[in-house]
């Protein structure tokens, strides 16, 4: 962004006798968001937001602060010198220069410039497509560009760019309700297919009954298993894992032996990236293999607090975000199966509450709205039933890994089938 120094030009004009070291993050995104909603559209907005987060080393203690007005960030460093103060001691140092980086695939050329007409066209398709089988209630589409930089005083410099396009579309027939959702960094085959997918499962979910309790074969919808992932995370916090409040150790096996998951910002899913949130040089390493709990999720920070070494997953969501370890993609090594499933599994859609579980002991409830149960090829939807269980007993108990993978936001992943999940049904 024009206006917006870049981060070497911000660290020249800091005085170096009030650090020993220092750290300049940007980021700026510009975004267009539409929204058909009812019967007309709602909104078309454009938005922009850019800032830098300054990190500044002194007496062996860090401290972050932010802004967006550049001529406030002399500023913003005075605070993160001043926060320093009272920060824990430790031997954490910046990310060291690097000759090269890794350069995934991050643009989509025709997402450059935020095109209106590419979010119009894509409502009506969707529009369309949700009308030969139920009544859209609402459809959105997002489209963003940005850039992200990062200077240090150890000679680090690096920079990249991507665009994203968010689809979301929903749908209702009777009581029935469906959606569909898309994430990615490139623009989709086609259109129609989300607005296809929301209004068949409004149209099926019209006529959904509730189940009576019992233990089943689960297979969950790739948004689903990706939102059960995000919650084992948790454990694979190195801060967390440092604080003792990870029930995971190195070496442990704790789930199916046919389950592998590796942290992968290479993997072409949407979270991609050529470098972490210190500028660290993306790669993969193994989170669980073959069942064992390999690795946790360390920045430079948290490493050094546990006297670890940092396997490039600092995690920053925007300039204003302090750097914590986190995940980019999550990628699950593929099966054998290659079957449609047991003769009798229920499908999860979609489910809510699991915000409201605990992490810790990995314990959660959650409430189904849109499922399936499919026995000896036929296929019922079911609703208002409640899945409870452990994450750490879920991903121990895979019957079925599928060989076939496909992309879901930041998610590549097989179908996974687990056994034995209790349902509480009426």
């Amino acid at each position: 962004m024009p206006d917006f120094p870049s981060p070497e030009a911000l660290l020249r004009k800091l005085d170096s006798k009030n650090f020993s070291e220092a750290e300049v993050y940007f980021t700026g995104a510009s975004t267009l968001s539409v929204e058909f909603s009812g019967k007309s559209y709602k909104t078309k907005e454009f938005s922009e937001d850019a800032g830098y987060g300054v990190r500044i080393l002194k007496n062996k203690r860090a401290g972050f602060s932010h802004t967006n007005i550049p001529r406030d960030f002399p500023k913003a460093a005075k605070t993160a010198e001043k926060l320093s103060a009272i920060s824990p001691r430790s031997s954490f140092t910046l990310e060291p220069q690097h000759k090269s980086y890794p350069k995934p695939k991050m643009e989509d050329q025709r997402l450059k410039g935020l095109p209106p007409e590419t979010a119009f066209s894509a409502i009506r398709e969707i529009l369309e497509a949700i009308r030969k089988h139920a009544e859209p209630t609402r459809v959105s589409v997002s489209i963003s560009e940005g850039t992200e930089s990062i200077a240090n005083t150890s000679g680090l410099s690096a920079e990249s760019g991507c665009t994203a396009i968010s689809i979301y579309a929903e749908a209702k027939k009777g009581r029935g309700l469906g959606y569909s959702l898309y994430s990615a960094r490139f623009l989709p085959r086609s259109f129609s297919k989300f607005g296809s997918e929301a209004g068949r499962i409004a149209a099926a979910m019209a006529d959904s009954k509730p189940l009576p309790s019992q233990n089943l074969t689960v297979k969950f919808s790739p948004d689903m298993l990706s939102s059960l992932l995000s919650f084992l995370m948790f454990s694979f916090d190195g801060d967390n894992k440092r604080r003792g409040i990870s029930k995971l150790k190195q070496g442990e096996k704790k789930f199916s032996s046919s389950f592998t998951l590796k942290s992968n910002p290479l993997a072409p899913a949407d979270s991609c990236c050529p470098f972490d949130g210190e500028g660290a040089p993306a790669s993969s390493f193994p989170l669980v293999e073959k069942g064992k709990a390999r690795n946790f999720l360390y920045d430079r920070y948290t490493a050094s607090l546990e006297g670890t070494e940092s396997n490039g997953s600092c995690n920053r969501t925007d300039y204003a975000s302090a750097p914590s370890p986190g995940i980019t993609n999550l990628e699950v090594a593929p099966g054998r199966y290659t079957g449609k499933g047991p003769s009798r599994f229920l499908e999860v859609v979609s489910f809510h509450g699991l915000h409201t579980s605990d992490p810790v002991s990995g314990d959660f409830g959650v409430s189904v709205d849109i499922g399936f149960l499919h026995e000896r090829g036929r296929k019922s939807p079911v609703t208002d039933i409640l899945l409870t269980g452990n994450i750490f007993n879920l991903f121990n108990s895979i019957k079925h890994l599928g060989k076939a993978r496909s992309v879901h936001g930041n998610l590549v992943s097989p179908g996974i089938w687990f056994s034995d999940v209790q349902i509480i049904g009426k």
